[in-house]
């Protein structure tokens, strides 16, 4: 396993420990802030040490490894809403929560999938 994925299988399992502290809200935002945070900075490393994107643009690796790009890009992508949704809640605006649930629910099974296809990446 490269450090790479030891990184990715660090901020999983934050990340899901961040949706077991969902009731404790200090821990469950300290958590997930890791969790997402130190996932985008290895979206950055990667992209640039490896140019993940151009790579991934190319549609030239197998059907598995497509899919890890695949869902962990809609993983990142769901991040933004997430944020801004936990922020607003933060804020006081606790209407919001449902959609927060529903945004965080859906973010979370992405990220997961993006780790399970994380492993279609080890070289033989």
């Amino acid at each position: 396993m490269t450090i790479e994925m030891l990184i990715g299988t660090a901020s999983w399992l934050i990340m899901v420990l961040g949706y077991y502290q969902r009731k404790h809200r200090r821990s469950h935002i300290m958590l997930m802030l890791t969790a997402i945070f130190s996932d985008l900075g290895l979206v950055i490393f990667l992209q640039i040490t490896r140019k993940a994107s151009q790579t991934a643009l190319e549609f030239s690796l197998p059907l598995l490894q497509q899919l890890h790009i695949l869902f962990s890009l809609l993983a990142v992508i769901s991040y933004i809403p997430v944020l801004l949704l936990g922020a607003a809640l933060i804020r006081g605006k606790t209407g919001l929560l449902p959609y927060h649930r529903v945004v965080g629910m859906a973010t979370l099974i992405l990220r997961t999938l993006g780790f399970v296809f994380m492993f279609s990446m080890l070289k033989n």
